[in-house]
């Protein structure tokens, strides 16, 4: 990303497509899904975490491959 998620920027506010991809080394696979955006914070949120992870082809369906932790500077109702 080259900027914060901020839905008060117009060209943000309807949301954007994001094209993920997954390989094994042998086969791709692609899926396109769109990002919207809800009015809910004044300050993005910052996400702690990996921002690559590597799974088996044969890891069974419902297996969690990643957790994250998020912090906001927005405190009361704002901050969900």
């Amino acid at each position: 990303m080259k900027s914060p998620l901020d839905y008060e920027d117009s060209a943000q506010r309807d949301g954007f497509p994001l094209r993920i991809r997954v390989s094994d080394g042998r086969h791709d696979a692609e899926a396109a899904v769109h990002v919207a955006l809800v009015d809910r914070n004044d300050h993005a949120p910052h996400i702690h975490g990996a921002t690559e992870h590597r799974i088996r082809e044969d890891v069974p369906r419902g297996t969690i491959i990643g957790r994250y932790t998020t912090s906001d500077k927005d405190a009361g109702d704002t901050a969900r």
